[in-house]
């Protein structure tokens, strides 16, 4: 079965539970996520067309693990190749406007670089165990 259904599914479910306790809250719950999805629609959508020329310059999170594959036999070490993959994925530069947008510009800093904090010391414990 689908994740996105399973999400679905309990949203709604969810939904129909805040309804029943109190459907007045849940209509405004409703007009305000309205509100920030037409906020952030725009946001996606030049996110996708920046993500769609950025597809050229940078490294798709389908291509990652390949990529690690070469980069293994050519010998790289497993806390460079962990480092590789986990900014690859985790490090959130096309997506950087959309979360500032929606987090904040001071979240979205601080997760990106604690992120490449985090992945660098791991990267290093990596390296010393295996």
């Amino acid at each position: 079965m689908d994740i996105g259904i399973i999400y679905l599914a309990v949203a709604f479910i969810l939904l129909i539970l805040s309804a029943a306790k109190d459907i007045k809250k849940t209509k405004q719950a409703i007009k305000a996520t309205g509100k920030i999805a037409l906020t952030v629609f725009p946001v996606l959508f030049l996110i996708f067309i920046g993500e769609v020329v950025g597809s050229f310059a940078l490294i798709q999170p389908a291509a990652v693990f390949p990529f690690a594959g070469v980069l293994h036999d050519r010998g790289a070490s497993y806390g460079a190749l962990l480092g590789f993959v986990m900014t690859a994925i985790l490090i959130g530069v096309s997506t950087l406007p959309l979360e500032i947008k929606l987090f904040g510009k001071s979240f979205a800093l601080t997760r990106n670089i604690l992120t490449f904090v985090f992945v660098f010391l791991i990267g290093i414990v990596f390296m010393l165990i295996l």
